[in-house]
């Protein structure tokens, strides 16, 4: 029944109430969708989560989903991504060090002290100096990304960065 239908006509549709209309944007895309995430996140269970996601998204926001050549698809694809960028994020934060994997007893006891000293750097940092390694460093946000999530430029943020950078070598120097 609509299967003729263009996704801009599915759209209209679906914000008229049609959830068999929504139901066929998904059978039209949601592969697709879950091989992006799947290929992003290498597990089957995050990327089922980021397609549900990704198309809760869709319908909670029908009216700003914007085609590109006539497709929603880019559009999901750009929600997928963000949306898998949170779940790879999160699970970074989950990860423990655990120590007892390093090799060697003096290499395991020079990277325990290396990553202590870090974190000690790190915390000696202003906040937003703080946010800004977070970010850019540990997460892998861009400058330009960061800057929009801190209301900064991006040449503030990568100067902020290249100052880190300067006060982390001259601690490694012993000239702080």
């Amino acid at each position: 029944m609509y299967d003729t239908d263009t996704d801009g006509e599915l759209i209209r549709l679906a914000l008229r109430g049609d959830r068999g209309a929504f139901s066929a944007l998904f059978a039209r895309h949601g592969k697709a969708v879950y091989l992006y995430a799947w290929g992003m996140t290498r597990d089957d269970r995050d990327a089922e989560d980021v397609v549900q996601e990704t198309f809760v998204v869709a319908w909670r926001k029908l009216r700003g989903i914007r085609l590109v050549d006539a497709s929603a698809l880019p559009w999901l694809l750009v929600t997928c991504r963000n949306l898998t960028r949170n779940v790879l994020r999160a699970r970074r934060a989950h990860l423990v060090l655990d120590e007892s994997l390093l090799p060697g007893d003096h290499t395991r006891q020079e990277r325990i002290e290396e990553l202590t000293w870090v974190r000690d750097a790190i915390g000696r940092l202003g906040g937003m100096d703080q946010r800004i390694v977070h970010l850019c460093l540990v997460e892998g946000f861009s400058y330009a990304e960061a800057a929009d999530h801190l209301g900064l430029s991006t040449s503030a943020v990568a100067k902020r960065v290249e100052r880190v950078r300067v006060t982390l070598r001259r601690a490694v120097r012993g000239e702080t």
